[in-house]
């Protein structure tokens, strides 16, 4: 009963945010079949193609068409490129499930490990130094982050390439430029989780029955991990949104790159498309993510 629950308020969350990006969009400056005709498009022309694109009908019946196309999996074809929007997300899709996913994998890694190593050793040398790392990696947002790398490793040191997508090579600085800030919250996240943790009272109870030293360190990372993923999981939005700043830097043809192309054409299927694949995976990775800490923690309420 609570999964079903939880399921519909995934489905009316996804409803909601598809319904506002299609009013939202909509009210921005610029009309798509004026920039696929130029300025000096005769009226004519200009009437034409927006039948032929459907622009022509009251936003509330294309709403209605738009809802239709969601249930039915028709998203509609993109209005400059004439492709289907479902083909272009499928082509433009990988670059950002590998970015994102390795951004993800070493920040969960460096943040937690880098945060219980603070929290041991708190007061110490190597505490304040791990704090002050990750205050100054928080001061860089991924937009001035990404070039100072570029800079760095791609123009000073030339290790690097600087844009394009065709190897290993292409997304060391994308990866980067998004595992650094979020390491960075994982670091001070763990770093609290794991004092609390530590000095509670079920761990001194631990420590009187005798129990090995690693043993108890195990069941406070234990007690730690459902607060980790339920960052990430938040901070998931973060890691999307960023990819669009990281891939139109980098010059990856990977969903950013398309949604950025999309809003700059006005091109509302492309826009609402990406938003829509984006949200649906956002939603399932939460979903998944709230029911892996009900395992690992039955207290946690499903």
């Amino acid at each position: 009963m609570k999964g079903l629950r939880k399921g519909l308020y995934a489905l009316l969350t996804i409803y909601l945010s598809l319904t506002s990006l299609f009013f939202i969009i909509r009210l921005a400056p610029g009309d798509p079949v004026e920039r696929i005709l130029g300025p000096e498009a005769r009226l004519q022309d200009i009437e034409l193609l927006r039948q032929r694109l459907g622009l022509d009908l009251s936003v509330w019946e294309q709403y209605l068409s738009f809802c239709t196309g969601i249930m039915t999996g028709n998203l509609g074809n993109s209005l400059f490129k004439s492709e289907k929007i479902s083909s272009l997300i499928l082509t433009h899709l990988p670059p950002t499930i590998i970015i994102a996913f390795f951004s993800i994998s070493l920040a969960f890694f460096l943040g937690s490990m880098l945060g219980i190593y603070s929290g041991a050793r708190k007061s110490q040398i190597g505490d304040g130094a791990v704090r002050v790392l990750s205050l100054l990696a928080l001061s860089f947002p991924i937009f001035s982050l990404a070039p100072l790398f570029v800079l760095i490793f791609s123009i000073w040191l030339q290790w690097l390439p600087v844009s394009e997508w065709g190897g290993f090579s292409h997304g060391v600085l994308p990866i980067l430029s998004l595992t650094v800030p979020l390491a960075a919250i994982l670091t001070r996240v763990s770093r609290n989780r794991f004092l609390e943790e530590i000095h509670a009272p079920w761990v001194t109870v631990l420590h009187a029955k005798g129990l090995r030293e690693m043993a108890i360190l195990v069941r406070v990372l234990k007690a730690c991990l459902p607060t980790l993923l339920n960052v990430v999981a938040i901070q998931l939005s973060v890691v999307l949104a960023g990819t669009m700043i990281t891939e139109t830097i980098f010059d990856i043809p990977g969903m950013g790159m398309l949604l950025f192309e999309g809003i700059q054409n006005r091109d509302y299927p492309v826009v609402q498309g990406v938003i829509a694949y984006s949200t649906i995976i956002y939603m399932l990775i939460y979903f998944c993510v709230d029911s892996l800490n009900s395992w690992i923690d039955p207290r946690i309420q499903s």
